[in-house]
């Protein structure tokens, strides 16, 4: 897996991933209303399917029934499973790209440090829990080597972690903002992909975000 969140350049997850997001059926037809709505039936639906099962169990036939139509339709839309999953993390991706960076950035960190950084990791917590069908995947094909994934996930992390590079930089904190950007956003990731098992622990979800917080606090203004 990749915790190198500005390797991406500024053009988001690569021309070959954006395809990913085309709404052409296979036989390179647009769909019509309804068939956008059915093929929007099968993403909610494969979503549904990978919070109950694991990513290579996912099968098409369990997509279609579970969206209340035919593997027949599904292939009108989608090659594979894969395919669908990686239009939804696609569609993650871009969508909270610059929610993650805002989250980082619009807060009051010159009048309430503790505060903001208390809400940036609330924030980012809630974000991994919300999205963690999704975000599992894009950890485990990224550990195993699909660039497609890796990238998504690059590039999802991409905003919050330059955001962070810039206040550490604003507020003169004595640590390598590139250095400290990095290594906090594999934290936040990390903390968010164990979280359930520190609460099962004996960790109080407060004290877990406050704890994450000190440290954020401390690497943007010292």
């Amino acid at each position: 897996m990749s915790d190198d969140p500005t390797s991406d350049t500024e053009s988001g997850p690569g021309e070959d991933l954006v395809v990913g997001l085309d709404e052409r059926a296979a036989d390179g037809r647009m769909p019509g209303r309804r068939g956008l709505a059915t093929r929007q039936r099968l993403l909610d639906a494969t979503a549904e399917q990978l919070g109950s099962c694991g990513y290579r169990d996912l099968k098409v036939i369990d997509i279609a029934r579970a969206a209340g139509t035919s593997p027949a339709t599904f292939y009108q839309y989608f090659p594979d499973a894969e395919s669908a999953v990686l239009v939804q993390a696609a569609v993650l991706t871009e969508a909270w790209h610059e929610e993650l960076q805002f989250l980082i950035k619009g807060r009051d960190w010159s009048g309430d440090p503790d505060g903001a950084a208390f809400e940036v990791v609330d924030g980012f917590l809630t974000f991994w829990t919300d999205h963690r069908a999704i975000l599992k995947v894009l950890d485990l094909a990224s550990m195993e080597g699909d660039f497609r994934f890796r990238d998504l996930r690059t590039w999802l992390l991409n905003g919050a972690t330059e955001a962070l590079m810039e206040l550490v930089e604003q507020y003169g904190s004595d640590m390598d903002p590139r250095a400290t950007a990095g290594v906090v956003i594999a934290m936040l990731a990390h903390v968010a992909n164990h979280r359930p098992g520190l609460e099962r622990w004996g960790v109080d979800h407060d004290v877990l975000v406050a704890t994450v917080a000190g440290i954020l606090r401390h690497a943007i203004v010292g």
